[in-house]
């Protein structure tokens, strides 16, 4: 029988949270068969160690393989994504994992029912794994005490009440086109381009924890390289689909560069500071708004006669 839903669980030197990443999804109480496709690229750690308990207790569920050389993370997920058989497919990184028991089904009947939805997500803690503290996800003021909110290609733009690792999505519309035309590709492009199709629900209900520790992909990049990163992304999805929607995000980036990163005391002063004139000029060309343009290059001025 083939599964309902795949779970797909890309891993490299995971081995220290793998077995709860891994224990997350087998716990995961349904009425219909999934299975978890578990790709190593190539760790050298002892992840096949961790797998194997698991693989042979499970050897219907799950779909195990390691790459022979490392093939980066993009390649190890289109091989992921191809090897998938079920009707909808989540995902669930090797150093992350689902607490909710019923993340899988609730999701599930809730996309049975609702035919003009293509995915659904749901909230999560962080866990700052270098001193051991949980946080929420920062996501609050989006949902306002509602149970959840509907999402759409245009409030996309806006935010995004969203993390990988709690989607369930409808696997005939990932098209593996995307990941050859953008370049670094990213999970945003994919979910770009599946609202194409139908709307989001993001649940106001947590589902599981997402780690942040030295070693994860996003959250070991640097605060100056996360904003940069978005501004990459939005800048790629506006040029390769000529969507100007994307400068609403590009400007908010830019502006949490400008006001609350490159002002602080760390840095060098501002007269000086080139990345902090990049970020006001590139702010200005997309947003033609001169006034905004003047009264940075005098904060500049002032902000540098205060150090």
């Amino acid at each position: 029988m083939n599964p309902k839903v795949s779970v797909i669980m890309l891993t490299y030197n995971h081995a220290p949270y793998l077995k709860q990443a891994i224990d997350g999804v087998l716990s995961q109480q349904t009425d219909f068969p999934f299975e978890l496709i578990i790709c190593n690229d190539h760790s050298p750690d002892n992840t096949d160690e961790v797998v194997k308990d698991f693989t042979e207790k499970y050897p219907g569920i799950i779909k195990y393989y390691k790459h022979e050389t490392n093939i980066g993370f993009v390649e190890n997920q289109r091989f992921a994504f191809t090897l998938a058989k079920g009707e909808y497919m989540a995902y669930c990184e090797g150093d992350d994992y689902w607490t909710d028991l019923n993340k899988l089904q609730f999701q599930t009947d809730f996309l049975d029912k609702n035919p003009d939805y293509v995915m659904t997500t749901a909230r999560n803690l962080l866990f700052h794994q270098n001193d051991g503290h949980f946080s929420d996800d920062g996501k609050t003021h989006i949902f306002r005490d509602k149970d959840f909110v509907d999402y759409t290609q245009d409030s996309f733009f806006k935010e995004r009440p969203t993390q990988t690792f709690t989607y369930l999505l409808r696997r005939k519309y990932l098209d593996f086109k995307w990941i050859d035309i953008y370049p670094d590709y990213r999970d945003l492009y994919y979910f770009y381009h599946l609202l194409e199709f139908g709307k989001g629900r993001a649940f106001n209900h947590v589902i599981g924890v997402y780690r942040l520790h030295d070693g994860g992909i996003y959250s070991s990049l640097k605060i100056e390289n996360q904003y940069r990163t978005s501004i990459n992304i939005f800048s790629n999805i506006k040029r390769i689909n000529h969507d100007n929607r994307a400068n609403r995000q590009i400007i908010t980036d830019l502006d949490q560069l400008i006001l609350k990163y490159y002002y602080k005391k760390e840095f060098k002063i501002p007269l000086v500071n080139l990345h902090l004139y990049k970020a006001v000029f590139e702010r200005f060309f997309l947003s033609g708004h001169f006034k905004m343009l003047i009264m940075q290059l005098f904060k500049i001025m002032k902000y540098t006669l205060k150090r």
